[in-house]
């Protein structure tokens, strides 16, 4: 098969540019190749575009393109025939008769707030009928989160769990190829827009509602709002903050709104930590709420160094999961959702589906939200 039958197959190669700059330009062209499998510009058997047509496609040299090859092939994911061509594998060539079931589990991170219980949720529920879980992090990467998800199609994957990327916008292709191999698919704490799959979500609005209500009910007005960043999810804190406060006739202005950097770096702890300070320093809140219990910790801790004490001087409410994992998220007031039971209602929709109880187009379930009463609000 030559590029004159790929062009008859209206493979069309998307204009992306590459980052020439990158010192890692495999990896990228490694990830450009897997979206434009994961878009459904190649089917299992097609031959891919030469290394010499991809070098002036993507501006790199052809050492590059080989090194991106040799990564996909190591993979599984592509194949070379000798004086034919590179490949691409049959996705589900790795499924056999005897083999175990397998649903994967796909987030953006395995360690920080809410994760821990929906993984643990997940796994055990599929454990006690002896299925194989996958658990995979993206790292926040879309690119990456397109990758595992083709790695685990190949694999011969049963149904998929996903949290979405919270950077940027997940695209529907990702989701859609699973779709079109009757891979069942939930969506779990936020959904992604023109693709109709279980979603296991909350009203993010709600909390803001929520948490400014009690603030509000214990006597505050001086209310603050803390973000790990500003995404979809804490500018949704935000509107339902502002939302109850205006009914009380409060304002929330600019400067108690902070939020911090969009990317890790370094010296992420101490841009946190200064934007925190020049919070409790300048507008001095009597209330503040964060986005999430991790968030809340890293201010419960903070202010000891200013001797601001907590309750009596600040009060703190944070967002999480109803188990509390750790002595001082105990004390921490906060709004909650089991996320224990969404891991094993994830798990048991996939069970579902996959033995066709439930139509794979069955969508939106919206998760309860309740109130942990720690020790640090009080009265004013």
């Amino acid at each position: 098969m030559n590029e004159k039958r790929i062009m008859a197959k209206n493979i069309k190669v998307s204009e992306r540019k590459i980052n020439t700059k990158d010192s890692h330009k495999w990896q990228e062209v490694k990830n450009y190749i897997v979206s434009q499998v994961s878009c459904g510009n190649y089917s299992p058997g097609d031959v891919l575009p030469s290394e010499n047509y991809l070098c002036g496609k993507v501006n790199v040299s052809r050492s590059t393109i080989r090194q991106a090859f040799h990564e996909l092939e190591n993979d599984g994911l592509i194949y070379r025939v000798k004086g034919k061509g590179t490949f691409l594998a049959e996705l589900n060539s790795s499924k056999n008769q005897t083999r175990l079931e397998m649903f994967g589990l796909i987030m953006p991170d395995i360690r920080r707030s809410l994760y821990p219980s929906l993984t643990q949720g997940f796994d055990d529920r599929l454990s006690s009928e002896n299925f194989q879980t996958m658990i995979c992090q993206t790292g926040n990467n879309i690119d990456k989160q397109g990758n595992i998800i083709l790695r685990l199609l190949h694999k011969g994957i049963d149904g998929l769990a996903i949290v979405p990327s919270t950077s940027g916008h997940t695209p529907v292709y990702q989701i859609q190829m699973l779709i079109d191999n009757n891979i069942p698919v939930v969506l779990c704490h936020r959904g992604i827009e023109g693709v109709n799959v279980p979603t296991l979500c909350w009203d993010r609005q709600e909390v803001g509602r929520m948490a400014g209500k009690i603030l509000i009910d214990h006597g505050h007005k001086n209310i603050a709002y803390c973000g790990v960043y500003k995404y979809s999810v804490t500018e949704e804190h935000v509107k339902g903050l502002k939302e109850i406060m205006n009914q009380a006739g409060l304002d929330l202005p600019a400067n108690r709104i902070v939020f911090g950097p969009w990317r890790e770096s370094s010296d992420t702890e101490n841009q946190r930590e200064k934007m925190l300070e020049q919070l409790l320093l300048g507008v001095k809140p009597t209330a503040v709420f964060c986005n999430d219990d991790d968030e809340a910790e890293r201010l419960y801790w903070l202010v000891k160094k200013y001797n601001i004490k907590v309750p009596q001087d600040l009060s703190i409410i944070g967002f999480g999961d109803s188990h509390r994992n750790s002595v001082t998220r105990e004390y921490i007031s906060s709004i909650v959702v089991d996320e224990y039971e969404i891991g094993q209602q994830a798990a048991n929709l996939l069970c579902e589906m996959k033995n066709h109880k439930t139509h794979i187009k069955d969508n939106f379930k919206n998760i309860n939200l309740n109130f942990h009463y720690g020790s640090s609000i009080a009265k004013i």
